[in-house]
C-alpha cells in the first residue's frame, strides 16, 4: 500500500521540493531564452520562441484530457495500491496519443499559416520549422502523461525533473553547441527543443517501469468508461487554459510582428515567476485534494486550502514585489530592447498577483469533479482575451494587450473563489483560516524543523 503523506511535514517537504524543482527549471529557461536572444537576431529568436509556444498549447491536448484523469484517478489506485488499474489508464494515454497528434499536426499547420504565413513569405515560418514541431507533439503528450503518472505514484521530483530541468537544459546546451559549431538557426534550435522532448519521455517512460512496471504487467481498464467521462470536459478546459496562458503572445505576433512577440513574451515569462509557487502548491495539492474529496473529508480539504493558501501568499508578494520593481534588470539580460517591455511587465504582474491571493484553488476544482464550471469560466475567459488583447493593442498597442491579459485573469481568478465557496463550501485565499494562530505557529514549527534537518545535513 503506498504511504500516505497528506499532512504536517511530509507537505511541507513535497512543496519545497516542487518549489525547488521550479526554481532550478525557471533559473535554466531563463539561461536557456536569454543565450537564444543573444546568439540568433531578434526576429528569428521571437519566431523560436512562437513555435515553442505553439508547441506547449498543442502538446499536451494530444492526451486528450487522459492526462487529468490520470492525476485524478492514478492517485486513487495507487493509495488503494492498484498498479493494475494505473497501467491501463497509462496505456490507454499512450494509445491515445499517436492518432492525436496527427490531427494536432494539421492544426499547428493551420494555426501557422493564418497568423505568420508558411513557406517564403517575408517574416513567415518555414516548412521545416513547422515539421520539427509536428514531430514534437506526440513527444511532448507523452512527456505530459509520464509527468501526471510519476506524479500520481508519489514521486513529485521524479515527475517534475524532465519537465522543469531537463525541458531547458537540453535545448540550452544544443543550442550553445550548434553556435560553436556554425549551425545555430530557427530549424536547429527547434530541433534541439524536440529531442529535448523525447529525452525526457524516455528517462521518464524508464522511471515509471521501476516503479509500477512495464508493458507486462496487468491491465485493468473496467474504469475506461469514468477515464472517459473526466477526459472529454478536461481536452476542452486544457485547451481553453493553455489558450489563456499563451494565446495574447500569438496575437500579439500576428498583429504587431514576430520582435514585438519576443518582447511581450519574455515580459509574460518573467511576470509568471510571481505566480510559480501558487503553482508548486497546486500540483502539490492535486493529489491529497482528489484523496480527500473521494473520502468526503471537506474538513481536511479545508485545511489543505488554509495551508495551500498561506505558502502561496507569503512566497508569491515578495516575489511580485521585487520583479514588479527591478524587472527590467532581468528585461535587459536579453538586450537592451527588450527593456521596452518593462511597462508590460510591470502590468502583467498585477494580474499575476490576482493569482497568488487565489491560492490554490484551480487544485479543488480539477480534482472535484468540477470540470463542467471550470470549463464555462475557461471558456468566457478564452473568449474575453481573444477580444480584449486586440482591443487594447488597437488602443495601447502592446501595453493595452498586457492590460487585456491581465484583466481576464483577475476575472478568472475571481469566478474560481466563487465556485469553490458555492459548490464546495470552501473558502481559499486571505479567509481560508490561513491566518489563524494555531496553523501558524503549526507551519512555524515545520519550517524550522526543516531547517535543523538541513543544518545538520551541512554539518556532517
Amino acid at each position: 500500500m503506498a504511504e500516505r503523506c497528506d499532512r504536517g511535514l511530509p507537505m511541507l517537504n513535497d512543496m519545497i521540493a516542487v518549489t525547488s524543482m521550479k526554481v532550478a527549471g525557471t533559473a535554466l529557461w531563463l539561461g536557456y531564452t536569454v543565450l537564444l536572444a543573444r546568439l540568433l537576431p531578434a526576429a528569428d529568436y521571437g519566431l523560436v520562441m512562437y513555435a515553442i509556444t505553439v508547441l506547449s498549447i498543442a502538446g499536451p491536448l494530444t492526451c486528450l484530457g487522459l492526462n487529468s484523469a490520470m492525476l485524478r484517478f492514478g492517485s486513487i489506485y495507487w493509495h488503494q495500491d492498484r498498479p493494475a488499474a494505473l497501467l491501463g489508464l497509462l496505456a490507454e494515454a499512450r494509445w491515445t496519443i499517436a492518432p492525436a497528434s496527427l490531427a494536432g499536426a494539421a492544426a499547428v499547420a493551420m494555426a501557422f499559416e493564418l497568423a505568420l504565413g508558411i513557406g517564403g513569405a517575408a517574416g513567415g515560418i518555414g516548412w521545416t520549422a513547422v515539421a520539427i514541431v509536428a514531430a514534437g507533439l506526440p513527444l511532448y503528450g507523452a512527456m505530459e502523461i509520464h509527468r501526471e503518472t510519476l506524479r500520481a505514484v508519489d514521486r513529485v521530483v521524479a515527475g517534475f525533473l524532465g519537465f522543469n530541468v531537463l525541458r531547458a537544459l537540453v535545448p540550452a546546451v544544443a543550442a550553445a553547441a550548434l553556435a560553436v559549431a556554425g549551425w545555430l538557426s530557427v530549424e536547429t534550435a527547434l530541433a534541439g527543443f524536440v529531442g529535448g522532448l523525447a529525452l525526457i519521455a524516455a528517462i521518464d517512460g524508464r522511471r515509471i517501469v521501476a516503479v509500477i512496471g512495464g508493458a507486462g504487467g496487468a491491465r485493468d481498464v473496467a474504469d475506461r468508461p469514468a477515464w472517459r467521462r473526466v477526459a472529454r470536459p478536461m481536452v476542452v478546459a486544457e485547451a481553453l487554459v493553455h489558450w489563456i496562458a499563451r494565446g495574447d503572445v500569438l496575437i500579439v505576433g500576428a498583429l504587431l510582428g514576430l520582435r514585438a512577440a519576443a518582447i511581450y513574451l519574455t515580459a509574460q515569462r518573467l511576470a509568471v515567476l510571481v505566480s510559480f509557487v501558487v503553482d508548486a502548491v497546486r500540483l502539490t495539492l492535486e493529489p491529497m485534494v482528489a484523496r480527500r474529496h473521494a473520502e468526503d473529508d471537506r474538513a481536511g480539504m479545508q485545511a489543505l486550502m488554509a495551508r495551500g493558501s498561506l505558502a502561496s501568499t507569503a512566497a508569491g508578494m515578495p516575489i511580485a514585489l521585487a520583479i514588479g520593481g527591478g524587472g527590467w534588470l532581468l528585461l535587459g539580460l536579453y538586450g537592451v530592447e527588450f527593456r521596452d517591455g518593462w511597462l508590460v511587465l510591470a502590468i502583467l504582474v498585477l494580474g499575476q498577483l490576482t493569482t497568488v491571493l487565489a491560492g490554490p484553488v484551480a487544485a479543488v476544482l480539477r480534482m472535484t469533479g468540477l470540470e463542467r464550471p471550470l470549463t464555462a469560466v475557461l471558456v468566457v475567459a478564452a473568449v474575453a482575451l481573444t477580444a480584449v488583447v486586440p482591443a487594447g493593442i488597437a488602443v495601447a498597442g502592446v501595453e493595452g494587450a498586457a492590460a487585456g491579459a491581465a484583466l481576464v485573469t483577475a476575472g478568472s481568478n475571481l469566478a474560481y473563489l466563487v465556485i469553490a465557496r458555492r459548490r464546495l463550501g470552501l473558502r481559499i485565499g486571505p479567509g481560508s483560516g490561513m491566518f489563524a494562530p494555531v496553523l501558524l505557529r503549526s507551519v512555524l514549527a515545520e519550517v524550522l524543523l526543516q531547517l535543523q534537518r538541513v543544518w545538520r545535513r551541512a554539518e556532517r
